[in-house]
This record gives structure tokens, C-alpha cells and sequence, in this order.
């Protein structure tokens, strides 16, 4: 089976490819008496269809923070929380089935980050875009990969947008490959650069993407662990249950399944890894 093999490499760039907090939230490996009281506490929310319960109990399984190292529980709750919609979860799922060696299964990968992709989570398209247009699974689409990393541009993603100027630039973007990234950038206002007096051609243009840079930023200065846990777990208390549309409490103006994608899950690894497949190396 085609996989995405995930090497160990230290290259300090990840941090670039998330939308993050301040301050991320790292979740380790923890069995003390208040790990163990957190872990039992979000179970009870997620038993309670609490969907951002159910997303969060998925990852302490997964780093086995508060009980024993758990995959087969892992993506059992990222499945359960899937099935409301929670786009985070899809995305893990998607990632679960595609990075770790007892559940490689490339057709549910792909399939949870359609759904999370479908469902708005930026991440998720660009990594279709990716898998798509490198071939790496053996499913080289560039249609496909099109159609992802247009969702991705359209959600200014900063590194698709890195991604597709390294396309255009190569000459793989063009009337008929990649068509709806060229009509993207077809549109945009593109400054000239000359490399030397006597040359200057499109292929050596600015792509000029357009930025949040006129919208309302919210900076969040982010608490401890303990401190996300116990405002989490008070709100989901008196949380209704999840619903198909169920899109998580709010903490410090942002969405919960933001709070609980600063965990970190080896995705670094897996997202380098698939950006440098591409032979786009990010700046």
C-alpha cells in the first residue's frame, strides 16, 4: 500500500503552516492525579454528545494524557465527532488514516478530508491539493487538485497561496492545467519583476494574494493547559448536545475546535512532509 512516510527531520518551518494562538497548547503524555481527573472529566462531556468533548477525549487518547495511549479509542471518538459535522475532527481522522502504520487506509484518509475540506477547514483542501497533485498515494489528479487548492486560496490560506505561485511560476499553471488557480490568478493584480534588464515575463511576476489584513484581528493570549481545560469543561456543562451543525464552545473569541487543534499530534511532521513531496520548499 502507498502511504505518506512521515521522516523525522528538524526542520523549524511547521510553525508556518497553522493558524495558531499566541501560545499553543502542548498535550503530552501525563498519567499525575490531574491528568487523569481532566481525562475522566472531558469523557463524561463527551459520553453527553458534547462534540468538542468528544474531539479533545480523541487526543488525550491519542497522546495518552490522563489514560494509556489509545489509537483504536483515538479515532473512534474522532470518527464520533466527525459525524456532527466538527471539521477539526474530520481533518484528524483523515490525518489518522494516513500517517500511522496499524490503521494506513489511504480511501478513509482521503474521504475525512473531503469532509473536513467541504465543511470550510482550510488545512484539510491544501492537503487534498497536495496528495492530488503530487501523486504521492498513487492518485495523481491535478483536476482534483485544482478544485482543493482553489478551496484554499479561497480561504487565503498562506501557504497554498506560497503553493500556487510555485506552480505558476513553474509553468504548471496555465489555460489548461490547473484552470481554476490560473483564473484565481488570472484576476489578481500582478506586478512585474525584472530579473535582468533585458528580461521580464509574467513567470517572473508578484503574485499580489489578497490578505486579512483590513479585518478585525483578534489576538488571543493563551492560558495554560489547565486553564483551557477547566474554562472548556465549565462551558460544556451547560452546553446543548451536539447536533449535526454542532460547532464547539467559544474560549477568548475563538471557536473551540481552534483551541483544541494547538495539540500537537506529530501534524508538523506530516505537513512537511507533504510539502516538501510537492518540491515546494516554503520560505
Amino acid at each position: 500500500m502507498s502511504y505518506l512516510r512521515i521522516p523525522i527531520l528538524f526542520i523549524p518551518i511547521f510553525l508556518m503552516f497553522f493558524t495558531l494562538p499566541a501560545k499553543s497548547f502542548p498535550v503530552d503524555a501525563c498519567m499525575e492525579a490531574k491528568c487523569i481527573k481532566y481525562f475522566n472529566q472531558w469523557k463524561v462531556m463527551a459520553r453527553a454528545k458534547r462534540v468538542s468533548a468528544m474531539s479533545a477525549l480523541a487526543e488525550l487518547y491519542y497522546q495518552g494524557y490522563g489514560t494509556e495511549k489509545n489509537l483504536k479509542m483515538s479515532i473512534r471518538y474522532f470518527r464520533k465527532a466527525s459525524r456532527y459535522q466538527f471539521s477539526y475532527a474530520q481533518y484528524r481522522a483523515g490525518v489518522f488514516y494516513l500517517m500511522e502504520q496499524e490503521y494506513l487506509d489511504n480511501k478513509e484518509g482521503i474521504k475525512y478530508l473531503r469532509k473536513a475540506a467541504r465543511n470550510g477547514h482550510v488545512e484539510s483542501a491544501f492537503l487534498l491539493a497536495v496528495i492530488f497533485g503530487t501523486g504521492e498515494l498513487g492518485i495523481k489528479d491535478v483536476g482534483e487538485s485544482d478544485k482543493w487548492l482553489e478551496k484554499a486560496l479561497e480561504g487565503k490560506h498562506t501557504i497554498a497561496q506560497k503553493y500556487a505561485g510555485y506552480l505558476y511560476h513553474s509553468g504548471q499553471v496555465n489555460s489548461s492545467h490547473y484552470v481554476k488557480v490560473n483564473d484565481i490568478i488570472s484576476e489578481l493584480k500582478v506586478s512585474q519583476v525584472s530579473t535582468s534588464k533585458s528580461d521580464s515575463s509574467s513567470n517572473n511576476a508578484i503574485i499580489q494574494w489578497p490578505t486579512d489584513a483590513d479585518r478585525e484581528v483578534i489576538t488571543v493570549t493563551a492560558p495554560d493547559i489547565d486553564d483551557v481545560f477547566d474554562y472548556e469543561l465549565a462551558h460544556l456543562k451547560t452546553a446543548p448536545p451536539a447536533t449535526n451543525l454542532a460547532t464547539g464552545t467559544r474560549i477568548q473569541g475563538r471557536r473551540c475546535e481552534k483551541i483544541m487543534s494547538c495539540y500537537y499530534v506529530d501534524k508538523e511532521d506530516f505537513w512537511r512532509y507533504a510539502i516538501t513531496q510537492s518540491g515546494f520548499l516554503a520560505d
